[in-house]
């Protein structure tokens, strides 16, 4: 992004402008440049990506992509939750000793080793912080056995035996066990052997499904992936929503140990901040619109990083995250070096998000501090969207 940091009435008109120009496109971010509005039409994760937008065809080389478009949340079960980080909204239609066969409506039939599966969610929660919670919780499985939590919230232990669309069954300590999956919230399978993933893209689906994909072609109107964990899968291109490749140009402050945090209550209460979630342990959430990665704090409170070789910039967008409703407001500022370098106007809740870029090119030290604005400390959930170093490009 283009948006620097001298008046804030400036940076916030350009946003703005900005967003209504490409207000019926996605939103493509470029690692450098202004965002622009485009829809994805072609590409590979090995070379570039093009978009169609409303002056012609753009393309782009991918290690230059920060994001495209933006992930639609699921609003029902059943949920696979992969162990390469996989969320795959699908119905199940058969299961055996080693497989499951899925429905997926973008995907189609899907099948994939039962040991790939980490865990299955049936039934959500009716808040989107329980849902988090649930979904952060449910991979959680150190033992051994398969856990499941039924609706009521009691717990089952054993070894899955029979799996299919009505019904499972466990062997327990006390005889074998049926359970009907309507009663079931969450499924937990037990952890599998250790194998090499890596993923070079996260691609969500317009069903709520939200890929980590190692391979990525599209032609037309048609996209394969093969997920980080090896399963290979088809799609039509306007399943696609969203697309984060993992650029070798950003550095996401989440994926780094601060050099140094600090909170100092209004009152009492103190407040850790968080990795990719907000202060509550939600995932990010602002304007209606989810974030993968970011930073969650509460004020008052400063966190320290250095900037890693070949660091340019520093970037982000910064908000009060939607967990509190329209309340809050918080001063972001960013120094360098010890230096003031931004200072935002008073930022409330429900205000759309406002990048910051800020130049860190040999810089030894990065500071982001929230503050204290209207009344005093009140549901002050502040968020650093996508928190970013930009390097060189090489």
């Amino acid at each position: 992004m283009t948006f620097h940091t001298s008046g804030g009435l400036g940076l916030l008109l350009l946003y703005f402008s900005a967003t209504v120009a490409v207000a019926d496109l996605p939103i493509v971010v470029p690692v450098d440049g202004e965002p622009f509005g485009g829809t994805l039409v072609a590409g590979n994760l090995g070379g570039s990506v093009a978009f169609e937008t409303d002056g012609g065809r753009k393309e782009l080389d991918v290690a230059d992509l920060g994001r495209w478009g933006a992930c639609v949340e699921p609003d029902r079960g059943p949920l696979f939750l992969l162990r390469d980080g996989t969320l795959l909204v699908a119905g199940i239609l058969e299961a055996t000793e080693s497989e499951l066969i899925l429905d997926s409506e973008p995907l189609g039939m899907v099948r994939t080793a039962r040991e790939q599966v980490a865990a299955v969610v049936l039934s959500l929660p009716p808040s989107q912080l329980e849902r988090d919670q649930m979904l952060d919780n449910a991979v959680r499985n150190e033992e051994d056995s398969s856990r499941v939590v039924l609706l009521n919230g009691d717990r089952i232990r054993g070894k899955l035996v029979q799996f299919d669309d009505r019904a499972l069954s466990l062997r327990t300590a006390v005889g074998l066990v049926e359970l009907q999956l309507d009663r079931i919230a969450v499924l937990t399978l037990p952890p599998a052997p250790a194998s090499a993933s890596s993923s070079s893209a996260v691609v969500g689906l317009k069903d709520g499904s939200r890929l980590e994909v190692k391979k990525l072609a599209i032609d037309g109107e048609s996209a394969t992936l093969t997920l980080a964990g090896g399963l290979s899968c088809k799609t039509q291109t306007d399943q696609l929503v969203f697309l984060r490749p993992a650029s070798p140009r950003i550095v996401y402050l989440s994926d780094l140990t601060p050099a140094g945090y600090r909170h100092v209550p209004y009152l009492q209460r103190t407040w850790d901040y968080r990795r990719d979630r907000n202060v509550e342990g939600g995932l990010l959430r602002s304007a209606g619109r989810l974030y993968l990665k970011g930073l969650g704090m509460h004020t008052a409170a400063r966190i320290s990083y250095a900037p890693p070789s070949g660091a340019e910039t520093f970037q982000a967008e910064i908000a009060i995250d939607d967990i509190t409703d329209g309340m809050g407001s918080v001063r972001f500022r960013v120094f360098v070096d010890g230096a003031q370098k931004y200072v935002s106007p008073t930022i409330r809740g429900l205000a759309k998000p406002i990048p910051v870029s800020v130049d860190v090119q040999g810089a030894q030290r990065l500071d982001l501090v929230v503050d204290f604005a209207d009344r005093a400390d009140v549901q002050d959930h502040a968020d650093w969207l996508d928190a970013r170093f930009v390097v060189e490009k090489k």
